[in-house]
């Protein structure tokens, strides 16, 4: 087997392009009575319709959104979501085997009409059709995505296809015990077969990480129709006491004709004490607005709404305009 890899070092240069990128304000889902979850991958399928993954589904598959966006300000209108769409056998093994998967990511192809989805306990890629049945089709991982060879709790994070060159991407979400600083993200072709790699280093922790809970990696990725690779870095930092909790998250563009230089199309912090905290964890293409400027759809893990008292964690979608 040819494997072409492509060394992709950006430890120096960063060029901040942050001008040409509007973020809206974030919307809650509740808004809309979309049930609470742990949303953590979103892929397009078509008109107005998303599949996303929740992470802590009880067995594996996916959820349909309905996402009406405004054409001509790029703001949502109304939000809709199916209860879960999965095939997995009820009163089997299967279930068991199916049930911890730790679905992270999601991509549509439409070539297939089929959806893979990046699960990180059960270390697997896998095909499933719209009514969320296997296929049996996963993609061959590398001899290195082993789960002893993954940081605790840092395996498949981000899965991402580019329709126009036909290559998926994956990756951990913290670099392999083994690459020390540089994180791997591996094309696959239409055979689902490993074609190259991609080195990416990740920028410097900025917030605190002797906390309650960090954690720091790539979360999202996102392919364009140009054939660059959007990349979604996020650090969050909860302190025992919650007070002062924030999510960082930069999304940066690997352009095509110098992979070596990092663009910055936006960077925000969200805030446990402004109550506007998100852990952003996907990331997809939406619609083309009016204009002719295309949007870019986040998600955040809510885990589930999780909170105490009055307060809650929300589910929000903010729209970003490219």
């Amino acid at each position: 087997m040819r494997f072409l890899v492509i060394a992709i070092f950006v430890f120096v240069a960063t060029i901040s392009n942050t001008a040409k990128t509007r973020g809206l304000h974030q919307r809650s889902l509740s808004r809309w009575h979309v049930i609470p979850g742990n949303y953590s991958g979103i892929t397009p399928l078509g008109d107005n319709r998303y599949a996303v993954v929740d992470d802590k589904s009880s067995l594996d598959g996916f959820h349909i959104f309905n996402i009406d966006i405004n054409p001509r300000n790029g703001k949502i209108k109304h939000v809709n979501a199916s209860p879960l769409i999965t095939q997995a056998a009820k009163d089997s093994t299967e279930t068991v085997q199916r049930s911890r998967l730790d679905c992270e990511d999601i991509v549509y192809i439409a070539g297939s009409n089929t959806l893979f989805i990046a699960q990180e306990y059960g270390c697997v890629v896998m095909e499933y059709k719209l009514d969320g049945t296997p296929t049996g089709r996963r993609l061959a991982l590398p001899s290195y995505f082993q789960l002893d060879n993954m940081q605790p709790n840092a395996g498949f994070e981000a899965l991402a296809y580019n329709s126009y060159t036909q290559t998926f991407y994956l990756t951990t979400e913290l670099p392999l015990k083994e690459d020390g600083n540089i994180q791997r993200i591996v094309c696959f072709d239409t055979n689902l077969q490993p074609i190259g790699e991609i080195a990416y280093s990740m920028d410097a922790p900025e917030l605190k990480s002797n906390v309650r809970y960090y954690a720091r990696g790539i979360v999202a990725m996102t392919a364009m129709p140009n054939g660059n690779l959007l990349v979604m870095e996020r650090e969050l930092s909860i302190p025992t006491r919650y007070l002062g909790g924030k999510c960082r998250i930069k999304i940066y563009e690997i352009t095509e004709n110098n992979p070596t230089v990092k663009h910055l199309l936006t960077s925000f912090t969200t805030h446990i004490s402004r109550l506007n905290y998100a852990n952003y964890e996907g990331m997809c293409l939406g619609p083309t607005l009016n204009n002719g400027r295309r949007t870019l759809l986040l998600i955040n893990d809510s885990q589930a709404r999780a909170g105490k008292g009055v307060f809650h964690l929300k589910d929000y979608i903010k729209i970003l305009i490219l």
